[in-house]
């Protein structure tokens, strides 16, 4: 059954046919073919995208409306994806917000990051296990900077980092979780107090040390997405439950700060029901007001959405 609330998601991958090709390209066995979309797509076990971005954002998009989830950020999942993405915004420009991975070190960051604005997408993708750079590295602040100038939101990926699609495919570099500190991530939330910065899956594994770091701020949002594997991992495992309430009963932090996100990506599979209802249960067991739930399922993420900077400072 169709929830019966409002919903928006702050996590959905946008994997076009390039994104497949991207990763194609980085495995031996796939890169000296010419179009290898197919081949990847068949080996992963996942529909073959459609050709236009269009067409395969009309497909979110119904998805979205079955499961009455009204908005979503949707993300370009390799560089140089904002062209594709911005195509699927201006489709369906209700329905989804755009952000677009970019790599701080890259000399045409800069120039990449203007782009990304100019084309109406709402925010920056970070990975600073996967570029190798710290969230307070010059290249990163300087990245914020054009954030804050282009009224962009940055979201930052801190603590273990997994990219499935690479692992299967058997190419890439090796992953650095400790690029992705998140006491230095506190640095550039004081440095860009006008900028929202948003955190994907808890903090993965990091959420005390992230807590820490941000504790001095209000620019930091939490995303509730994926499967949050990382529970299970530490040396006592934890439950959705107890990060809800954690989050819940932080006093610099609290409900205002939290995005409920899926991490879906890829069809058959389609929208993450089983994630909405996982976070759905929790927060029903731990008994929230109905203002917290509507806050945390979707009224922050719209808030994040009005025009201007005042997003990151308001918590009505």
């Amino acid at each position: 059954m169709a929830p019966m609330e409002a919903l928006c998601d702050a996590h959905l991958h946008f994997f076009t046919r390039e994104v497949l090709c991207f990763y194609a390209r980085q495995s031996a066995e796939y890169r000296a073919l010419e179009d290898p979309a197919a081949r990847v797509a068949h080996r992963l076990g996942i529909s073959l995208p459609p050709g236009e971005p269009e067409d395969l954002a009309a497909l979110w998009a119904e998805q979205l409306d079955r499961h009455q989830v009204s908005r979503a950020f949707l993300f370009g999942s390799v560089p140089g994806e904002q062209q594709a993405v911005s195509r699927a915004v201006a489709a369906f420009p209700h329905k989804f917000a755009g952000f677009q991975m970019l790599n701080p070190l890259d000399p045409q960051a800069g120039r990449a990051t203007a782009d990304i604005a100019a084309k109406g997408l709402r925010g920056l993708l970070l990975f600073p296990a996967m570029h190798r750079f710290f969230p307070d590295d010059p290249a990163c602040l300087d990245t914020c900077r054009l954030a804050r100038h282009h009224g962009l939101m940055v979201f930052v990926h801190v603590g273990p980092l997994r990219i499935v699609i690479q692992e299967k495919l058997g190419g890439g570099g090796a992953i650095q979780p400790s690029y992705g500190d998140p006491l230095r991530l506190g640095n550039a939330l004081r440095a860009f107090p006008e900028v929202p910065f948003i955190v994907p899956h808890f903090g993965c594994g990091r959420l005390a040390a992230l807590l820490e770091a941000a504790r001095e701020t209000r620019n930091l949002y939490l995303d509730t997405s994926s499967s949050n594997s990382w529970m299970q991992q530490g040396p006592a495992p934890i439950d959705l439950e107890t990060v809800f309430g954690t989050m819940l009963e932080e006093q610099a932090f609290g409900p205002e700060r939290l995005l409920f996100g899926t991490d879906s990506t890829v069809f058959p599979r389609g929208w993450r029901k089983d994630i909405y209802l996982a976070q759905r249960a929790a927060l029903d067991r731990l008994g929230v007001s109905s203002r917290e739930r509507r806050l945390i399922l979707s009224g922050n993420l719209e808030r994040l959405l009005r025009p201007s900077g005042a997003a990151a400072q308001s918590t009505a």
